[in-house]
């Protein structure tokens, strides 16, 4: 009966204390101190290595639905912590260094790009300095320069700076020009010597022909000679008269740019010889004969690529005049002083620099002064005249082609 007893009162005692200990562990649930996960049944038995696992400070609790739960204690919370804020860090280390090597790598490409733009600017440069010298190296040969490789091996270089510089229609790159133009004239003399006063009025031709040695020197030549020309002779008859011009000249030329609307000045050194023949059964006019040197001056203006004016004049200071016997043997007196001086108008159409059309329109007047007494007396007046004096004016028009190459 003691034993029942004893046996009774151990069972109360440890259902008391079983109690006690239950509440103390929910006050631990209430206050916070520890975290309930729920893990998922198992469907299968734990393995030697899970039951190892288990310790004494982890003891498997269930809730209400049996699940079990694991319980942390503080150490092993701060330790979660832990771990969470040691992958946090190293979360943030791995994208600061990734932060950093694209940073290093925008940089290096930055770099990169920096070194080719200025490999591209000093290339750049090295060529517009190339340009530069090759600029000054291909400056236009000068009229000396130019003259100087006639003679030595530096033609090269004057044809290379027009072959760059120039449009290869460019009238400049001609070499040879052969123009052939129809002429209508009109010479008028005037004297206080009847054996000098004329006038006629014909058709000629002129031909002329010029070869560029360089594109700013060259040589031409030019002829013109008339066509059934006569003048009034004695008794009111008339007699042939031929008129035959020989003009020759060196030729030099400035442009003023490189475009082909460039205004140019052409200066040139002349020889001219003019004759005077009228029939030798004439009984009232000598033949005449003029020549000399003198220098002419051409200006071109192009308004347009296919279309230039022309002005110019020609100015001889000194001729060598002398008559000549027809029917009859007259003399002014002693050739003294012989002037000419002329200036001309036209223009240019230009079709290419092959061919162009031109016309001219001009006037030149030649002055004779003679000294001491003519050989005959005037008819008119029958009086002898002294120091005799002669203006011999020419007007002309032509409209001609000129052929170049």
């Amino acid at each position: 009966m003691k034993l029942i007893k004893f046996f009774l009162l151990s069972l109360v005692l440890l259902m008391s204390s079983s109690l006690v200990h239950a509440q103390s562990s929910l006050e631990g649930f209430s206050t916070g101190r520890y975290e309930i996960r729920p893990t998922k049944k198992k469907n299968r038995l734990p393995t030697a290595v899970e039951e190892t696992e288990e310790n004494d400070d982890e003891k498997p609790v269930t809730d209400s639905d049996g699940i079990k739960v694991r319980v942390l204690t503080p150490k092993q919370l701060a330790d979660e912590k832990a771990k969470e804020a040691a992958a946090k860090a190293k979360l943030e280390a791995d994208k600061a260094a990734a932060e950093k090597l694209a940073a290093d790598k925008a940089a290096a490409e930055k770099q990169v790009a920096d070194a080719k733009v200025l490999s591209q600017n000093l290339e750049l440069a090295k060529k517009e300095e190339q340009a530069t010298v090759e600029d000054t190296q291909l400056e236009e040969p000068t009229i000396g320069e130019q003259a100087e490789s006639l003679f030595n091996s530096s033609a090269d270089k004057v044809y290379d700076y027009y072959a760059q510089k120039i449009h290869p229609d460019d009238i400049r790159n001609n070499k040879v020009e052969i123009e052939f133009a129809p002429v209508v004239a009109y010479n008028d003399s005037k004297s206080d010597y009847s054996f000098r006063n004329y006038n006629a009025f014909f058709e000629a031709m002129k031909i002329k022909a010029g070869v560029w040695l360089t594109p700013l020197i060259g040589v031409s030549g030019q002829i013109l000679f008339s066509f059934g020309a006569d003048v009034d002779d004695a008794n009111h008859s008339k007699v042939s008269a031929k008129y035959e011009n020989l003009d020759l000249a060196l030729n030099f030329r400035k442009f003023f740019g490189v475009s082909r609307k460039a205004n140019s000045l052409e200066f040139s050194v002349l020889y001219s010889d003019d004759q005077y023949k009228v029939s030798e059964d004439s009984q009232k006019h000598p033949r005449l004969h003029s020549s000399g040197l003198g220098v002419g001056l051409k200006a071109r203006f192009p308004t347009s690529l296919s279309y230039a004016w022309t002005v110019g004049g020609t100015f001889f200071p000194r001729l060598a005049h002398n008559e000549s016997a027809t029917a009859v043997d007259v003399s002014s007196g002693s050739s003294d002083e012989n002037t000419r001086i002329g200036f001309d108008l036209g223009g240019e159409w230009k079709f290419s620099r092959y061919s162009q059309m031109t016309w001219n329109m001009g006037v030149s007047s030649e002055r004779n002064l003679f000294s001491g007494p003519a050989s005959l007396p005037d008819p008119q007046t029958g009086n002898t005249p002294i120091n005799v004096s002669v203006t011999n004016t020419m007007y002309m028009f032509n409209l001609g082609y000129r052929w170049g190459h």
